[in-house]
């Protein structure tokens, strides 16, 4: 069977602000809730040692860092009359930036609650700038030097033995 292709529905600014503003809300309440409910349970139940400190350190500058990135995404412009003209970036577009700082909150989420089990879990935060390098080859480097040669077209080689002539004919 072959599948029909549905084009999806045009949203407006209004609606992609506004749906930016609830998916920042969202990771922002998930990143508070992880790091208080572990900061907490390190510091009161759990006799944490410095490496849980530093793991939940750095992956709570990771996820702050994902929430600034995606706050400066939204950043939208407004008219005299505070409507919204420019929605910013649509953090819930599947294609765009925005999926990767998600990533980035949801696993340093999941490495938080998991190093509640064991300190390595904290390992896993590695997996950041190896997805990292990845995606840096395959989209950016990998095509750019495995390119094939550009092909000179024979068009463009009589018109410049053409023009080639004629400066030779101007010159005598």
């Amino acid at each position: 069977m072959s599948q029909k292709h549905v084009k999806q529905a045009a949203r407006g600014q209004r609606q992609i602000y506004e749906e930016n503003r609830q998916t920042i809300i969202a990771y922002s309440a998930v990143s508070a809730v992880s790091l208080s409910i572990v900061g907490i349970l390190n510091f009161f139940v759990f006799n944490a040692s410095r490496g849980d400190w530093i793991g939940l350190i750095i992956s709570f500058f990771c996820q702050l860092c994902s929430i600034g990135l995606m706050s400066s995404m939204m950043k939208g412009i407004r008219n005299e009359k505070n409507q919204i003209i420019d929605a910013g970036l649509d953090l819930n577009d599947p294609q765009a930036f925005g999926e990767y700082c998600k990533d980035v909150i949801i696993l340093s989420v999941l490495v938080q609650i998991g190093s509640l089990f064991s300190v390595y879990f904290y390992f896993l935060m590695f997996l950041l700038p190896m997805f990292g390098i990845y995606k840096l080859w395959t989209k950016l480097l990998g095509p750019w030097f495995f390119a094939p040669a550009p092909e000179l077209d024979e068009n463009n080689d009589g018109k410049k033995k053409k023009r080639k002539e004629k400066t030779v004919y101007l010159r005598r």
